[in-house]
């Protein structure tokens, strides 16, 4: 394929092109523009914007959590769990990704503390791979807790609210 843009002082082609996009890609540029009376080029590469907060009290807990868990399994294998009539019920995150408690920052949350939900209830919003998902209510009660902050990462698995049923 020999792709040649025309310009009134020279003529650029596919691996020319090419060269620049490399360029630029190697450069701090985040935007190049080539203006012509014939060709119009411009170039534009997204700031990939990464943070990492690393919280030292949670690496430490996770194994003893982890150990507790294991012991507690193997010693009550013969027990019958006891079911309680207003069980809490924990809403937790079907996948990694940034939480919004409203549909934008102007909009009021979806839901506080002390507000009734029925199943399927919009509760919040995870935001993953540019992607916003409702997450809904898996049971009808009340917001008895949020356990997460707006804009706040989560992980797959992490309880996000407690209705209580």
């Amino acid at each position: 394929m020999n792709c040649k843009f025309e310009t009134e002082a020279k003529v650029l082609d596919i691996k020319e092109i090419n060269e620049l996009i490399d360029k630029i890609n190697e450069s701090k540029l985040t935007e190049f523009r080539y203006e012509t009376e014939n060709l119009n080029l411009v170039i534009k590469k997204e700031k990939a914007e990464v943070t990492y907060e690393e919280s030292h009290t949670a690496q430490k807990m996770i194994p003893q959590v982890a150990v507790n868990t294991i012991l507690a399994s193997e010693q009550t294998t013969n027990v019958v769990p006891v079911q309680e009539e207003n069980q809490d019920h924990i809403v937790k995150s079907p996948i990694v990704g940034t939480y919004y408690a409203a549909a934008n920052a102007k909009a009021e949350a979806f839901v506080k503390v002390g507000d009734k939900v029925k199943k399927g209830d919009v509760l919040c919003i995870i935001e993953a791979m540019k992607l916003m998902n409702e997450i809904e209510s898996e049971a009808t009660g009340e917001i008895i807790d949020i356990l997460v902050k707006n804009a706040q990462m989560v992980e797959y698995g992490q309880p996000l609210f407690v209705v209580k049923e």
